[in-house]
Order: C-alpha cells, then structure tokens, then sequence
C-alpha cells in the first residue's frame, strides 16, 4: 500500500469521467468515505488505505482539479471529514 498508488489513482480519477461518475458517491452527505474511495481504488488495481487517501488530498500541496473542486464546492464537503477515522473522531 502507498501514497504513490493513491495519487495514481487521483490522476487515473482525473482522466477517467466513467471512473468520475462511480467516485461521487464516496462525497456525499457531508463526508468524503476515504475507505470507499481505497476500495474503489482497489478494485481499479491501485492499493493504497483509506489514510493514504486522505493524506493525497488533504495533505497533499497539489492543487484540486476542476472535478475536485465541484466535488468540494458549496461546502456541501470538507477534506478533513471522511469515514474511516478523523480529527472529530468520527467512524463509519
């Protein structure tokens, strides 16, 4: 597992709009489901955790791409919740 495969699969998100349609789920309701988005990941032939997703695009200095940033517009999104673990304690 690695932080390289999960900014992989971001940058494989990126070129993918089929791929787009299947993560959007995993932003919904207020929360970004981390160990959704590593199973997807997964399944795409990427491995990496749900931590290490979270650092890709919480931590990371990478600027968000246009997908990103409809993803966390509105506010209806914060990067820092996520199921799987976070600084409120919350798990899911």
């Amino acid at each position: 597992m690695s932080i390289i495969a999960a900014r992989n699969f971001r940058q494989h998100i990126n070129r993918m709009s089929t791929l787009q349609a299947e993560v959007v789920p995993y932003f919904s309701g207020g929360v970004i489901d981390y160990a959704g988005l590593a199973e997807l990941g997964s399944r795409s032939g990427f491995d990496f955790t749900a931590d290490e997703a979270r650092q890709v695009l919480f931590i990371s200095d990478d600027e968000l791409t246009d997908f990103e940033k409809e993803m966390v517009s509105g506010g209806s999104v914060q990067l820092r919740d996520f199921k799987g673990g976070n600084a409120r304690g919350r798990t899911g």
